[in-house]
């Protein structure tokens, strides 16, 4: 596994890509929100004292108040947050703030440009409001605002296929690709200039000589696991179809970072058509479980890590009526898994709704008691104080993009005919949407990215944080 610094995986010794260092990659004229320090108990205390404390705090919002005391407060939270947040429990609700922006791609690949030197297709980035904050200048155009461009083009045509925690996982793509070169992918921190892992390549040996180019991605990070894991470690999980003289599969494999290696693949209970296996939309993780929504219902994956086997369990959910657009998987601060899609009240103009219906586990260790609750919830969308209109005769338009898990977002796109085309951002919590670009259903990729709470607090030693939380 390749890492762009000086540092080697002890799992693989590949080449390093050596990048500009930095302490965060994002940077912003500092602002002082801080108050002076003020006298008292606290004066006289050693950083390593006060440090400690902060890590026996009830939870991570009484973390974020004490660093908006003061600037010593706020100066020792940031340049201590990896020992700060490991230690503080669930966030037990939604932090909007923690949702930086979006990826998005406008064009096909390959590209249709036959052009010697075709021009860099990177993903666009778009901020969200309390992700400006971070970004240097007004320039949003590209990966490279985001310090993740070593100067070798590694990530030219490179397409974000999945993120969370903090991570941001990308297939990395050249304009001579061969199907020989396999799949080839890389995971990074946009957040923090530590490295970028490029992973070895995934090629179909002995099966054919088609490449991976359609599937479903799962990231699973150390947080997800109980207890905890090292902040390093990664699953990445794919599931994906092929052809072979026995006819098609649809199968499962994982890459691990402790290992540095590709697992065997695991054949799927249940068989997508290469045709479809496209539109797998993102998948959420529930007490180290990676669940997506399918056409015949919501998958269920568990991964063993003391053999490297899979446990798989089908909640049965007929989602075929509401096309592969209109579902999304997404999981509530209080970790109940639910399934999401839009929906209609009224015609010819109808208010814009999304439903939410839940799944339930009797045990909540096996995930094979899974079945759909009764339970739904309607959440009526709302722009600037007034429920969202659509014209019900384009309603198909609008795709359900991404949720993110911490920050309760969700990104949906509406398209021409629908009364109100262009990219939004819903904030579950607040049964909110804000706009956040004109244009974007005809984007062929979007993707949404949310920092850790690492990240967050690191923040606070520019003076740069949302004092709303």
């Amino acid at each position: 596994m390749e890492q762009r610094d000086l540092r080697r995986s002890a799992a693989a010794a590949a080449p390093s890509y050596p990048i500009k260092k930095e302490s965060h990659c994002f940077s912003k004229r500092k602002k002082d929100h801080h108050h002076q320090v003020s006298g008292g108990i606290t004066a006289s205390m050693p950083d390593d004292v006060l440090a400690d404390i902060f890590t026996r705090l009830r939870d991570m919002a009484t973390v974020v108040r004490c660093a908006a005391t003061c600037r010593r407060w706020g100066h020792l939270v940031a340049t201590r947050a990896a020992v700060i947040s490991p230690c503080m429990p669930p966030l037990g609700r939604f932090f909007p703030s923690l949702a930086v922006g979006l990826f998005h791609q406008e064009n096909d690949w390959p590209p249709t440009t036959r052009t010697r030197d075709p021009p860099s297709q990177r993903p666009c980035f778009i901020a969200t409001a309390s992700g400006t904050r971070f970004i240097r200048g007004d320039d949003q155009s590209s990966l490279a605002i985001l310090g993740l461009d070593g100067g070798d083009r590694l990530l030219d045509h490179s397409r974000p296929i999945a993120s969370r925690n903090g991570r941001l996982v990308l297939e990395l793509r050249r304009n001579q690709d061969h199907e020989s070169d396999g799949l080839r992918l890389a995971i990074c921190n946009p957040m923090m200039l530590d490295k970028i892992d490029v992973i070895p390549p995934l090629v179909l040996v002995g099966k054919n000589t088609t490449k991976i180019l359609d599937y479903g991605c799962a990231l699973l990070t150390g947080h997800d696991l109980n207890p905890p894991c090292h902040q390093d470690f990664f699953h990445i999980l794919l599931i994906y179809s092929h052809n072979h003289p026995g006819g098609q599969s649809t199968v499962l494999r994982c890459y691990s970072s402790d290992t540095g290696r590709w697992g065997p693949e695991t054949e799927s209970i249940v068989k997508i058509p290469i045709s479809k296996i496209g539109n797998i939309g993102p998948a959420v993780v529930r007490r180290g479980v990676a669940f997506w929504a399918l056409e015949q219902g919501v998958l269920g994956v568990r991964l063993d890590l003391k053999d490297h086997t899979m446990d798989m369990h089908m909640v049965p959910c007929d989602t075929s009526r509401t096309g592969p657009n209109n579902r999304l998987m997404g999981i509530s601060p209080d970790n109940r898994l639910y399934l999401m899609y839009y929906g209609y009240m009224g015609a010819p103009l109808g208010k814009l709704v999304l439903k939410l219906t839940y799944l339930e586990f009797p045990n909540e260790d096996d995930m094979q008691t899974g079945k759909i609750c009764r339970k739904c919830r309607i959440v009526l969308v709302e722009q600037m104080g007034k429920l969202m209109m659509v014209v019900t005769r384009y309603v198909r338009t609008i795709k359900l993009w991404w949720f993110g898990e911490k920050s309760g977002i969700l990104l949906f796109t509406m398209g021409e005919g629908s009364g109100q085309p262009g990219t939004y951002m819903l904030k579950l919590e607040e049964n909110a949407v804000d706009k956040l670009a004109d244009d974007g259903h005809l984007w062929k990729n979007l993707l949404g990215y949310e920092m850790d709470m690492t990240a967050y607090l690191t923040s606070f030693s520019s003076g740069i944080y949302s004092s709303n939380e």
